[in-house]
């Protein structure tokens, strides 16, 4: 038996209907704050994914046979390309939401295909950047149903100070990779590798207790990394500031940011700046950017309804016809209306009203199709109420 390619999955109706859900809200949300909709191709050469990603993520790449091209990881690389490429007024505020492919091992809430809905914000080297990118993720996952999220907050230049200072630099790259795995792996495997890499010192050192020993910490450090931290948290005073947070990829080179539901340790998104990026491809330009992971998201909220079918109309034998044409005068008024399409015995097509949860139901015969009165049955309480087409559209489409 065929299956889909691992870490590959199918979605069913009541998975699409969730997920469309989910793209119209993040849509609908990041429109509201000016972002611009954009899209790359799924390919770009290999020198493009390989230019900034990082030792790991470069192992993680689809390569394909000409071995010129891979598909994309994420999306903040092909829009720096994108950008260096393209005249625009700034801030040039742009969001994409689509696939993108990692072949790492799955595991739950981690895909070989999975979506992303990125914005940001190229041509802005203020915070006030970052603190938009982090008030409209807030109100986006409010509106998706997470309404105590947290937003841990640190900055890759006090990393890197850091890692200066302790005679690390040449095992920065490694160190944060390491840090990235400490929700994943836990605190004691942790300390494992960073022992291994003679850096156990360095995780004693980045656990706080609070935004203000954080900061004191990032001070004695790294003068402009403590900075950028303040002007951020007076903006998004939010954030929790968590000197352990490194994010895996190696193009960050500032505030960086993870998301996550109280009720859950999964992330459910994550960002940060990557000023140096687009340089690679032309000229330079400040960037940031925020990333939601649609797959987390839709697997934290569990399903949707079954069918976006709001009346299935039934009918007697010899009435299909005026079934149909109730169905079009519905439709017209964006009443999402089903007929049988089977020649089903009554009995038959209530099962498979039920069976899709429709929440309401008419049935036409010969009363209904004389007098144009439908009586509409409220399927989940069995309430029932005569109505002519107008009251109809009144009812079905408040």
């Amino acid at each position: 038996m065929r299956r889909t390619p691992k870490g590959m999955r199918d979605f069913l109706p009541e998975d699409m209907l969730l997920r469309e859900r989910i793209f119209r809200i993040i849509r609908e949300t990041y429109r509201e704050f000016g972002f611009r909709p954009v899209e790359t191709p799924a390919m770009e050469h290999l020198k493009v994914l390989e230019a900034k990603g990082g030792e790991e993520i470069t192992g993680q790449i689809f390569r394909l046979d000409d071995k010129e091209l891979g598909l994309k990881f994420e999306h903040t690389i092909s829009l720096a390309r994108l950008v260096s490429q393209n005249s625009f007024p700034k801030p040039f505020k742009a969001y994409q939401i689509g696939k993108v492919w990692r072949r790492e091992e799955p595991q739950k809430g981690r895909y070989r295909e999975f979506y992303q809905a990125d914005a940001d914000i190229i041509g802005t080297k203020d915070m006030r950047a970052e603190a938009e990118l982090l008030h409209m993720a807030e109100r986006t996952l409010e509106r998706l149903g997470f309404p105590n999220v947290i937003f841990a907050l640190n900055n890759r230049k006090v990393l890197n100070d850091i890692m200066k200072q302790k005679g690390l630099q040449e095992k920065t790259s490694k160190i944060m990779r390491v840090l990235d795995k400490l929700d994943k792996i836990g605190e004691e495997e942790v300390r494992k590798e960073l022992k291994e890499l003679n850096a156990e010192e360095i995780l004693n050192l980045l656990k706080t207790s609070d935004n203000e020993e954080a900061l004191k910490v990032a001070e004695k450090f790294s003068e402009q990394g403590e900075k950028e931290l303040r002007e951020l948290l007076e903006l998004y005073p939010k954030a929790i500031i968590d000197l352990t947070l490194a994010r895996g990829l190696a193009y960050y080179t500032g505030p960086i940011f993870e998301i996550k539901s109280k009720e859950s340790s999964i992330s459910l998104g994550g960002g940060g700046r990557y000023d140096e990026m687009i340089s690679l491809f032309g000229a330079g330009d400040y960037a940031t950017g925020i990333s939601l992971g649609i797959d987390r998201i839709a697997l934290l909220l569990g399903t949707d309804k079954k069918t976006p079918t709001k009346v299935f109309i039934a009918n007697l034998e010899g009435f299909y016809k005026e079934a149909v044409e109730l169905a079009d005068y519905l439709r017209a008024s964006k009443i999402n209306a089903e007929t049988d399409l089977n020649k089903r015995t009554l009995r038959k097509q209530l099962d498979y009203a039920n069976s899709l949860e429709i929440p309401y139901l008419i049935v036409i015969g010969k009363k209904e199709a004389e007098s144009k009165e439908y009586k509409l049955k409220t399927m989940a309480t069995g309430e029932e109420k005569t109505l002519k087409k107008k009251e109809l559209l009144e009812l079905l489409g408040s």
